[in-house]
């Protein structure tokens, strides 16, 4: 007989004493799981009442202890209890805690459930909370998607979520860049969440009764934005003056890094039918304002790219 059943209050208190250690703390999960439902009380007052600590890996052992078990309704008071740290490494710690009580919840599709996840997802987000969100594929997600497009550490995963739910997605990315919802798009505050909206409706595709609200992008000033707004006017089957978007690109490469200057191109190289007159328009344009090339500019060895071994006859 093991000597949890001769003892189990004793051994559940070792067990969960183990749940620091670095060598037993994994094992420690399966044994405290092993004694079934009288370790939740256990673990829920060490979840529960317990400050949040600097390292992560014991409290998120706990939270799989406490999903294994089926202990939900403790990992949801953990989020309706949440207070945010006022330490940075114990927020950064509690975190991944958070992360590992999302996934664990996400395993009920309950509304119930789904609501603790948004709200604790609007209070502080994390990847996990996103993960386990977007697991749900509901369109109340999607507003708060958007917003995280600006948060570094959740962006990635949002992009993910939302592509998983392009029929709500699509029409709010939209509005989104007309400025018709409460989210930020403008102004340099918003530049990465205007540049994954763009690059989302890539992805999806757009009618094109929508390009007008686009084409304002192709003269944004961060140029990934005018990257992904030229992407998806050349990807329009109807009457749209394609040559004047590449126009419009490579007018502005100049600014552009090596990374941008090599999408540009592959681009191009996808629509040569289209960019080789325009480069050439351009390139005529320059050459009457008496302009000679600079190797050492974007802007030059795009057109040269595009013009090839006619780029010194044409101009």
């Amino acid at each position: 007989m093991g000597a949890h059943h001769l003892r189990p209050q004793q051994t559940i208190e070792e067990a969960i004493r183990d749940l620091d250690s670095l060598r037993e703390g994994e094992r420690a999960v399966e044994r405290i799981v092993q004694f079934g439902q009288q370790a939740v009380p256990h673990l829920a007052r060490l979840l529960l009442d317990s400050p949040p600590r600097t390292i992560a890996a014991p409290r998120c052992r706990v939270v799989r202890a406490l999903g294994e078990l089926g202990a939900y309704s403790v990992l949801t008071q953990y989020f309706e209890r949440y207070q945010r740290p006022a330490d940075s490494a114990v927020l950064f710690a509690e975190d991944a805690v958070r992360s590992a009580a999302a996934k664990e919840l996400a395993h009920v599709h309950s509304d119930g459930v789904y609501r603790v996840l948004l709200q604790a997802a609007k209070q502080r987000a994390t990847s996990g909370l996103v993960r386990a969100l977007g697991s749900f594929c509901r369109p109340e997600s999607v507003p708060l998607l958007f917003e995280l497009l600006e948060d570094d550490l959740c962006r990635a995963d949002a992009m993910t979520e939302l592509r998983k739910i392009p029929e709500a997605a699509q029409p709010y990315a939209v509005l989104l860049l007309r400025g018709c919802t409460e989210t930020p798009i403008q102004r340099s505050i918003a530049t990465r969440r205007r540049h994954c909206t763009l690059q989302l409706l890539v992805d999806f595709g757009i009618p094109e009764s929508n390009w007008p609200e686009i084409r304002q992008y192709l003269h944004d000033e961060d140029l990934d934005c005018v990257i992904a707004a030229t992407r998806l006017g050349l990807s329009l089957a109807g009457d749209v003056d394609k040559e004047s978007i590449v126009e419009a690109l490579i007018e502005v490469s100049a600014r552009m890094n090596w990374a941008q200057e090599l999408e540009v191109t592959e681009l191009l190289d996808g629509h040569r039918a289209t960019a080789r007159p325009a480069a050439n328009s351009v390139a005529v344009r320059h050459a009457d304002e008496g302009e000679t090339p600079n190797w050492g500019s974007p802007f030059w060895r795009i057109l040269y790219h595009v013009l090839g071994d006619h780029f010194e006859q044409e101009p």
